[in-house]
């Protein structure tokens, strides 16, 4: 299907938000582009069967953000891992292949940390897209966050790095819906979130032809998954209040 911005001309980006079921990837997609249009689940049934793509524009660029189907997907429960994983796989390496991969919106749950967060960044950022597409992450839930919900970030960066995880950018927010934010707080922290998800990816979603050019936009060493799983041993059970 052709879009009216390709129609016109317009160059148009394609945004991929992936990660586990239940993150928030649907809430996410909905928050940049201020709608309802993807559909939401309060518990961690996947609720996105298929990708789908939106259309946004952000600072007079035109964006087109994929939701995409939830990895360990309750739908896949009885199957393995690996095997849930292909529709995904082949699908953002159909794109890697024509060039059509601007930006990896990585979309983790705040008090959610598993081994399998290393495998999906390690498969889809180094392996499928060779470390050339910038990467960023988003951490959601962070409504009833002490403080500035950027905080989280800062107590929690360098479990990141210790796991051989880097990224271009980060944003920590809430993807509450407008109808659910019932105080100033709440309603003032959704509103930050949307700027702040909306400032990063104006600003790591860089033209093709510059990542393309320079081969490397970000970290394309491949990380030994061993080393890197016993690092972060110590970070599977977080504190659900950071």
């Amino acid at each position: 299907m052709t879009s009216s911005s390709e129609k016109s001309g317009e160059p148009i980006h394609n945004v991929i938000i992936f990660g586990e079921t239940g993150v928030g990837k649907s809430s996410l997609v909905n928050l940049i582009t201020g709608s309802n249009q993807a559909a939401t689940s309060s518990d961690a049934v996947a609720c996105t069967e298929r990708n789908q793509q939106y259309e946004v524009v952000i600072d007079n660029r035109n964006f087109r953000i994929w939701d995409t189907v939830g990895l360990d997907s309750g739908t896949f429960k009885l199957l393995p891992a690996a095997f849930a994983e292909r529709p995904l796989k082949r699908f953002l390496s159909k794109l890697f292949k024509k060039g059509e991969v601007d930006l990896l919106v990585y979309c983790v749950r705040a008090s959610r940390a598993t081994r399998a967060l290393v495998r999906h960044y390690q498969t889809f950022y180094s392996t499928i897209c060779k470390g050339t597409v910038p990467v960023v992450v988003v951490i959601t839930c962070l409504e009833n966050a002490t403080g500035d919900m950027d905080d989280w970030w800062t107590k929690n960066a360098g479990k990141f790095r210790n796991c051989g995880l880097s990224f271009t950018g980060h944003a920590c927010v809430t993807t509450l819906a407008e109808d659910h934010c019932d105080s100033a707080t709440l309603q003032e922290r959704r509103a930050s979130s949307r700027r702040a998800v909306h400032n990063l990816i104006s600003t790591t979603c860089v033209p093709r032809e510059s990542h393309l050019a320079s081969g490397n936009t970000g970290p394309s060493q491949q990380w030994n998954i061993s080393g890197i799983l016993s690092s972060m041993i110590p970070w599977l059970r977080p504190d659900s209040s950071e």
